[in-house]
């Protein structure tokens, strides 16, 4: 095969003009692959693809997490508000009714709270009254991605309020 004018390129150096074939005119299999190993264009591309659902897996677990921490912090912030509700009440019934009235408002106020079972317990000891409040989501778990280490199926807290002041 010969090669034109077109198919050739001149490359200038100190010893003067020197003529090279362009890379589209040689056809063997070494210089095509030795071609395609030193390009390096795409590499980025392939690494991240790689990597990326290991990312989106962490970044999963991390909203996970996240969600279970505001869920039980939730918990803990009614029966805090319970427990000090609780605290007005002469008798046991009326503390029960405090309790529970301040429970349902709160339960009304936690928006973002994955659907559940929520259950109120007052407990009144010689010096304190107790509120526990237990949380048990519907489907079972926090879970959106499986099951992940460390993860409760139920959040349990407890506050308490000492009775009589100081």
């Amino acid at each position: 095969m010969r090669r034109t004018a077109d198919d050739i390129s001149e490359v200038k150096s100190a010893s003067g003009p020197r003529r090279r074939p362009k890379p589209w005119t040689r056809f063997s299999r070494t210089s095509i692959f030795r071609h395609f190993a030193r390009n390096t264009h795409a590499a980025t591309a392939v690494e991240f693809a790689l990597i990326s659902p290991i990312l989106i897996l962490m970044l999963a677990g991390i909203v996970d997490y996240g969600g279970y921490f505001w869920t039980s912090h939730a918990v803990q912030q009614m029966a805090n508000d319970s427990a000090r509700a609780a605290i007005a009440g002469t008798t046991a019934t009326e503390r029960l009714s405090l309790a529970q009235s301040m429970f349902d408002v709160q339960k009304s106020e936690y928006d973002f709270m994955t659907p559940g079972d929520l259950s109120i317990n007052l407990n009144e000891q010689t010096d304190t009254y107790q509120v526990t409040i237990t949380f048990t989501p519907d489907d079972g778990s926090f879970d959106l991605i499986g099951a992940l280490p460390g993860m409760p199926t139920t959040i349990t807290r407890t506050a308490a309020v000492a009775r009589g002041g100081y």
